[in-house]
């Protein structure tokens, strides 16, 4: 029996620390909002270190692919992504969006709304991605055309990420408490 290669155990153990994280955020962060958009940041991160990890010995090949392949998706990602979330902002509210941003309802799936698919796909497409990842490590022995092909979609699907993450994380978070007394404010 053939041992692993080391780039699959470290992203398994990244893997591992990844998980760990998301157990202790979600006891450790009441917020929906913030909690999410946290897990969305650390997912976005733990497929940079798998793709770096797993195919670094090839960063200059795959530039040439990936770093279009992430325009690309940046471009996309903006243009669906983003613009849909602020129309959605604007519709619900600050407080209704930070509240309801991540729940998917059937609604939304009726007329097939971005938001409705936008966690659903980064989380789905970062899972297709991992085992791409192995898929090209193990089956197909670490392969230069299979790093370049596998780090190209890894470039579009972080580049589709990346917008959104940047509209979650421009959204101030900060709870002003509200005045317990019925005092005029000064002005």
């Amino acid at each position: 029996m053939e041992a692993l290669p080391l780039s699959i155990i470290a992203t398994i153990a990244i893997l591992t620390l990844f998980l760990c994280l998301l157990l202790v955020l979600k006891y450790a962060i009441t917020s929906n909002f913030i909690r999410a958009r946290l897990i969305m940041t650390a997912f976005f991160w733990f497929i940079v270190a798998t793709l770096t990890l797993s195919f670094g010995q090839y960063f200059f090949a795959t530039l040439p692919y990936a770093v279009p392949a992430g325009f690309l998706g940046m471009i996309v990602g903006y243009f669906i992504g983003v613009r849909e979330a602020e129309q959605r902002l604007m519709m619900e509210g600050l407080e209704h969006y930070m509240e309801h941003f991540a729940h998917i309802h059937s609604e939304d799936l009726k007329h097939l709304t971005w938001w409705s698919v936008v966690n659903f796909y980064s989380v789905a497409g970062a899972l297709v991605l991992i085992n791409f990842v192995g898929f090209t490590n193990v089956i197909m022995g670490g392969s230069e055309r299979g790093a370049i092909i596998t780090s190209a979609v890894g470039a579009f699907l972080l580049g589709t990420i990346f917008p959104y993450l940047a509209h979650l994380w421009s959204i101030n978070t900060r709870h002003h408490p509200k005045s317990t007394t019925n005092e005029p404010k000064n002005i």
